[in-house]
């Protein structure tokens, strides 16, 4: 008796998941025109998506290009190691805000002398911050590289997710990366104002208020006589910023975690057939 066997086709629709790759394609357009938050933000909308399109996308369709996939897992994890030193950074820059803020409310217990010493205590942490930031910038710029032409349209795509990735992730290093008055000499602080050369206009107009703060920092640091209108002028100053980072560590927390599942996805659809 002659043996059966049912054999299952796959065959793929014409058009794959063509709401899916349009929805990313549409946040893509969006992000050359926003920064730091907003484009952190829309960052994690789409890595949702790309989670969305790789758990519905037939892992036949993605097994020719298996080392495309393998390359990029690697790379998703250097963005995923970004992402979370950044968020380090913003939790450190916050803290130190926080901590020169009560010194200046705690003024009525302690001299200009001791309020002097904070002030130069925090500048001597953001340089030390700048030198991190310089590292990343580094780091990044180390994943910037030409990738190579595709006809797949999810791979053109995905190309195009890892380079917004980047730019973003520059944007807000840049952003935090403000001129500290008076930087000590060094190798990282070259690394530091070689990078800024490169900043974007949006950049430069995030960076006002560290810059804001640190010129004012500097004359208080500096001052012979520290007045009750300068503290609360510098007070206001470090409640805005201190909002603006806090929201950043929010966004980028949020963004680690779709990032995450991101790869996940993709390692589960590409196991399918490992």
């Amino acid at each position: 008796m002659a043996a059966t066997y049912h054999v299952r086709s796959c065959s793929l629709p014409a058009r794959q998941h063509s709401n899916g790759h349009n929805h990313i394609q549409q946040l893509l357009n969006k992000l050359p025109t926003d920064t730091n938050n907003n484009s952190l933000l829309l960052l994690s909308e789409f890595y949702d998506s790309v989670s969305h399109l790789f758990n519905d996308s037939p892992a036949s369709s993605l097994l020719p290009h298996h080392s495309f996939f393998t390359h990029l897992l690697d790379l998703s994890l250097v963005h995923l190691d970004l992402c979370s030193k950044l968020r380090d950074i913003t939790c450190r820059i916050k803290d130190c805000i926080r901590d020169l803020r009560s010194a200046f409310r705690r003024r009525t217990h302690a001299g200009d002398f001791t309020i002097q010493c904070h002030v130069k205590a925090f500048i001597r942490s953001r340089r030390l911050i700048h030198k991190d930031l310089a590292k990343l910038l580094s780091l990044l710029k180390q994943t910037e590289h030409s990738s190579s032409e595709s006809t797949h349209p999810l791979i053109t795509l995905l190309q195009q997710v890892c380079c917004q990735t980047c730019l973003s992730f520059r944007t807000v290093l840049l952003s935090l990366s403000a001129p500290v008055p008076k930087p000590m000499p060094s190798k990282w602080a070259l690394v530091t104002k070689l990078m800024i050369k490169s900043v974007t206009t949006n950049a430069q107009v995030q960076t006002n208020e560290f810059q804001l703060m640190d010129e004012e920092l500097q004359r208080l640091s500096s001052a012979k006589e520290i007045k009750k209108e300068q503290i609360k002028s510098l007070i206001t100053n470090l409640d805005n910023v201190d909002v603006a980072v806090e929201e950043l560590e929010e966004s980028l927390e949020s963004l680690y975690r779709r990032m995450i599942r991101a790869r996940v996805s993709i390692l589960n659809t590409l196991s399918v057939h490992v």
